[in-house]
């Protein structure tokens, strides 16, 4: 009769120890280059959200201002979530600019916005009005 022959348990079958543990410490270097690059990753999506929001919030105080029907010289600051934000309206003159009639004046319209640690975003304008 046939007998089914069972498969070599020799020293050739199988993975040696030295095999496995060479295999779990590449593994294990390849684990740590992976989550060092995940980490690298959130901190650089963290950082942009951080500059998104503060680009919205001087593009939104600097288009409220372009859109008003009066402006004068003026100073404002606020908060806005984590954003501190600074905006400063004042006349101004620009090289190359002449014969502007005297009743038109040429405002420089200054935001910037601040977050913690050191972030920094400075959006500026210019309006002229009469």
């Amino acid at each position: 009769m046939f007998q089914p022959t069972r498969p070599d348990s020799g020293p050739r079958a199988g993975f040696s120890l030295v095999e496995v543990l060479c295999a779990l410490a590449i593994a294990a270097m390849a684990m740590v280059t992976l989550m060092r690059g995940m980490g690298t990753s959130q901190l650089a999506a963290s950082r942009m959200d951080n500059y998104l929001g503060a680009r919205i919030i001087a593009q939104a105080i600097i288009e409220d201002e372009l859109s008003a029907a009066e402006t004068t010289a003026d100073q404002r600051e606020g908060k806005s979530g984590p954003y501190d934000w600074r905006f400063v309206i004042a006349p101004t003159t620009v090289n190359g600019l002449t014969g502007l009639p005297s009743e038109y004046t040429l405002y420089r319209l200054s935001a910037e916005v601040t977050w913690s640690p050191r972030g920094r975003f400075a959006l500026e304008a210019l309006k002229l009005v009469k």
